[in-house]
């Protein structure tokens, strides 16, 4: 190490594979960090300068940073938590388990939870977050209280608060405007953007989405549940619609932008939609396994993302699940490097006002998977050796614009001892409230 590393603004990260999944591939190279953005990309003997501080990753891959496309930072204090009633259907795990958290949560438990799941993030090599809240008693600025947490960690973050007619008209009204106003605040900012968050169709009456089409600006996106489970689609039938993406597109309220989560149960006029429409579809495995409702039909769905859905920050994890609840070792790996690597920048851009990847002048939001490949690392092999090399993601190093907020197992600048009590103290509140409820 030339200098040293974390006194200055600029450095060199190097001495590993630098890959982009797709088409950049330096097998020892190098990438030059400069006022947070990549300023040179190559070998690292040519990339390295005598005067910048030089960090040697000793042979780990170096990546762009991960988006997680769907998220429920409100959940990280779930573990542990247990239903206060049946959970042997879908409705079951809503009303007895999720919808009474979210009915507990206060603005100290919202900042902790979202903050510590945004570091949980962040030592996973993921870098920006699509996050859908939900806290039916703390609608109004909760997601400044969010937003706040998401700044804390140094994540760049796109939020949005469920809307939902499970607390009456008037709380559905201040949710629709809490989502309003927080796009509004943050249709520029390279780090916070906002959507329009909908829970599903099931929770959400013929009245609230005519009043949210008039309401909802059309260049603001949605970002909805859409056919998890059977019950999603059969409500829509039971309101005069073939499925759940024909209902919503019914409103005016899909367009390219949108993102639906899941996509498991849908009607054949729900596919046509989907191939006119292309919406941004965010698969979950995870969360389908765990939930027991059943695998979307992925060869039907338009190029799709990939979310986490509260189960954890590990998206390398959620890959790797993705391959195994499918056709395993036949699943396209092209179709997973698009998941991964070219699909999730593109998309990012839309909804922030920052450009990213592995090119020069983009924003240095980077990855260093805590693995040091000892079989031959090629641009062909790379996600082989991502799903069954690094298997679980935990990075080595994580940076979002240059800053490098994750390094051997540690966050700089937070004094972790202090903030895991005070988050201790607020989840042990909250479970006490969710057992008093």
């Amino acid at each position: 190490m030339t200098g040293k590393f974390g006194d200055s603004p600029d450095y060199v990260i190097g001495r590993g594979v630098v890959a982009d999944g797709s088409g950049l591939f330096i097998e020892d190279g190098a990438l030059l960090v400069s006022d947070g953005k990549v300023a040179e990309i190559g070998p690292w003997e040519t990339v390295r300068k005598d005067d910048v501080p030089f960090y040697d990753v000793e042979g780990r891959l170096i990546l762009p940073g991960f988006v997680n496309f769907h998220h429920h930072l409100y959940s990280f204090f779930a573990p542990g938590i247990s239903p206060s009633g049946p959970t042997e259907t879908f409705p079951d795990i809503l009303e007895n388990l999720w919808w009474r958290l979210d009915r507990v949560i206060d603005e100290e438990s919202l900042y902790f939870s979202v903050l510590m799941g945004a570091l949980d993030s962040l030592s996973f090599g993921v870098t920006s977050v699509f996050d859908h809240h939900a806290s039916m008693n703390l609608d109004s600025g909760s997601l400044d209280v969010a937003a706040e947490a998401v700044c804390q960690a140094g994540i760049r973050a796109v939020l949005c608060l469920e809307t939902s007619d499970r607390q009456g008209k008037e709380a559905m009204k201040r949710q629709v405007a809490e989502n309003l106003s927080f796009w509004e605040k943050h249709r520029s900012d390279p780090f916070l953007g906002g959507m329009f968050g909908l829970h599903a169709n099931l929770t959400l009456s013929e009245e609230t989405l005519s009043f949210i089409s008039e309401e909802k600006p059309p260049e603001m996106a949605v970002h909805v549940h859409c056919g998890e489970a059977p019950e999603d689609l059969a409500f829509c039938r039971e309101q005069g619609y073939e499925g759940p993406v024909d209902r919503l597109n019914s409103f005016g309220l899909l367009d390219g932008d949108s993102f639906l989560i899941h996509c498991v149960h849908l009607s054949e006029k729900d596919y046509s939609l989907l191939g006119e429409i292309r919406p941004v579809v965010v698969l979950n495995p995870e969360s389908n396994a765990n939930n027991r409702v059943g695998k979307p039909d992925r060869d039907r769905l338009p190029g799709h993302l990939l979310g986490t859905d509260g189960m954890s920050g590990d998206l390398v994890a959620a890959l790797r699940s993705y391959l195994l609840l499918g056709a395993g070792g036949g699943e396209p790996y092209s179709r997973m490097a698009d998941m991964m690597f070219r699909y999730p920048q593109k998309i990012l851009q839309r909804h922030l006002q920052v450009r990213t990847g592995f090119r020069p002048g983009a924003a240095a939001d980077i990855a260093v998977l805590d693995y040091i490949p000892l079989s031959p690392v090629s641009e062909a092999n790379l996600l082989g050796h991502i799903l069954f090399g690094a298997k679980g993601g935990k990075a080595h190093l994580t940076a979002v614009n240059g800053k490098i907020l994750w390094r051997k197992g540690e966050f700089p600048g937070h004094d972790m001892n202090s903030l895991r009590f005070r988050a201790k103290r607020a989840a042990s509140a909250q479970s006490l409230r969710f057992r008093n409820l």
